[in-house]
């Protein structure tokens, strides 16, 4: 799943104030930290020193760093520090809400906050798939504007979230949305496993 992060799509567009282009590709260097904090944790602390100046700027930037800090959390869990865990997930998913509150029509924020809400539910006590759902709402409503790609990163975590919510019927539905909309995909190949555990 954390593979599947990694292969986000970024939407933003360009901002109008004084050095917006530099500020932009500060952002890109950060979320490109991120995602490969996914795979190497190694890689938080410079996610974090790239992405935590600009958060005030930008929501892209706040989701994100948002995001690493959830990751850090997931860290001091493996290491059996479950206080500051808890306490770096709850920094983190407040920061998320906030960016998405500070920018609600960035559809990355959107796609981060699904993933992340379901990676933290799974992986953690705090339950965000309430979160998540939301996320998945306002995705669908949209999704004819996306590539095939993320139309299938949108129908994969439906199928997941209806899983959890134990509605196996939709859940099969999104699976095989997510397989006929993005055929040969990572999303769709996470699908099969799916619906072959919970086809029978």
């Amino acid at each position: 799943m954390k593979k599947l992060a990694c292969c986000l799509i970024v939407f933003f567009a360009a901002g109008s104030f004084a050095g917006a282009a530099s500020i932009q590709d500060k952002i890109q260097e950060g979320i490109r930290y991120h995602d490969l904090a996914l795979l190497d944790p190694s890689n938080i602390k410079k996610a974090k020193e790239i992405l935590e100046p600009l958060q005030n700027v930008s929501a892209l930037a706040k989701g994100y760093y948002g995001s690493v800090i959830t990751q850090e959390a997931g860290e001091y869990a493996k290491n059996k520090n479950g206080i500051k865990a808890l306490a770096l997930l709850s920094d983190g998913t407040k920061l998320i809400d906030e960016a998405v509150n500070m920018d609600p029509d960035i559809p990355d924020l959107h796609f981060l906050r699904m993933i992340n809400s379901y990676q933290v539910s799974e992986g953690s006590p705090v339950n965000r798939y309430k979160i998540m759902k939301t996320d998945i709402d306002w995705l669908l409503k949209r999704q004819s504007n996306y590539s095939s790609k993320n139309q299938g990163i949108i129908q994969l975590y439906s199928g997941l979230y209806y899983l959890k919510a134990r509605r196996l019927s939709e859940a099969l539905a999104a699976f095989d949305a997510c397989i006929a909309i993005s055929p040969g995909s990572a999303e769709a190949a996470e699908a099969k496993k799916h619906k072959a555990r919970y086809a029978e």
